[in-house]
């Protein structure tokens, strides 16, 4: 399957975090669709294991499946209702936005709505409203009748298709769920031989690495490789730019194991698969943050999807990111354990 539909069905699904059972059905429907040789597994009280191969070296992947999101705060009245942030929601990105809520009776649409240019005052053009000052109008779908404090809510967007690139939300980190899934099409064509690969699917990542607390030290592999999504923009200008369309970006630092890091390096240039180096000098902001503290220690190596207009509706990607990840990944995961290879 493409990397491009992969992407959009999940960028469509909904996940907000801790809340991550529809995008958890379609990472299952597509991976029984890609692989006949694989394990379901709950882990973590709550994410998604994917096991394939039934070696005893184990090889650990990680990417994050949650979504940021909007939950009800207050009902204000019949027609409108206010709103606050489950993760890392801006609140300039809801403005003039359609949004869907999920209550008992089914999904309800609301807006943002914004004070036509004509009308502002001077006041309001010099500031941007935070959550104290927003609210949303349920009236064009019945009002607030049936919505409750706690209702679970999205920015209402489709993904599509944009000169070759995707668009849409939760691209942080479907993205890295899409790798996964390329990484197991990939890895049908390998012997794996003495390994078994965990694809590690984890809930709660935006509201702080919930999931891959869990799945790290249940599993506890000999290497944990972690994906998510990076700056492919705007950087600071002591930092080597990282863009879209160039490949994989490998993490350097302290939080990633350097031997392990060296040699999907050399994978890289072995099968001549572009990459580029991101520096992390303190911290990942990454599950790799937790997974290479778990129990006596994981040998953790980051791999980020460069993207665009990061935490909003408008994310966007490069597919074929996607796939030099994957094809990265699952030559590691072959040579991984051979002869000259890194092994415990």
């Amino acid at each position: 399957m493409e990397s491009k539909e992969i992407l959009k069905l999940l960028s469509d699904a909904v996940g907000v975090s801790m809340y991550e059972n529809e995008v958890k059905g379609k990472i299952i429907e597509l991976a029984k669709k890609i692989s006949k040789n694989i394990e379901i597994l709950e882990v973590g009280k709550g994410s998604l294991g994917i096991k394939y191969g039934n070696g005893m070296k184990k090889i650990g992947l990680f990417a994050h499946m949650d979504e940021i999101g909007l939950v009800i705060s207050k009902i204000v009245d019949e027609q409108f209702a206010m709103i606050h942030t489950i993760g890392g929601v801006d609140p300039r990105t809801l403005i003039a936005k359609r949004v869907k809520f999920f209550t008992q009776k089914g999904v309800k649409l609301g807006l943002v709505g914004m004070l036509a240019p004509h009308l502002q005052k001077q006041e309001h053009r010099n500031t941007a409203p935070d959550f104290d000052n927003l609210y949303v109008d349920f009236s064009i779908d019945g009002g607030t009748e049936d919505i409750e404090i706690g209702d679970i809510g999205v920015v209402d967007v489709k993904a599509d298709e944009l000169n070759g690139k995707i668009t849409g939300k939760a691209i942080d980190d479907r993205a890295g769920c899409a790798v996964l899934l390329k990484t197991l099409e990939y890895l049908e064509k390998f012997k794996l031989e003495d390994k078994t690969v965990y694809f590690l699917f984890n809930q709660g990542e935006e509201i702080g690495l919930k999931g891959a607390k869990r799945t790290s030290f249940e599993i506890h592999p000999e290497v944990g490789i972690i994906l998510d999504v990076t700056f492919g923009s705007d950087t600071p200008g002591h930092f080597e730019k990282i863009e879209m369309g160039k490949g994989p970006a490998i993490a350097l630092g302290p939080t990633m194991n350097n031997e392990v890091t060296e040699k999907i390096i050399e994978t890289a240039k072995k099968y001549n698969i572009n990459y580029q180096l991101e520096p992390l000098p303190i911290r990942s902001g990454t599950e790799a943050d937790i997974v290479q503290i778990v129990k006596e220690g994981i040998k953790t190596i980051g791999i980020s999807i460069p993207i665009l207009n990061m935490h909003s509706s408008v994310e966007v990607v490069d597919p074929s990111d996607i796939d030099k990840s994957a094809m990265l990944i699952a030559h590691f995961i072959a040579d991984y354990g051979k002869e000259g290879e890194v092994n415990e």
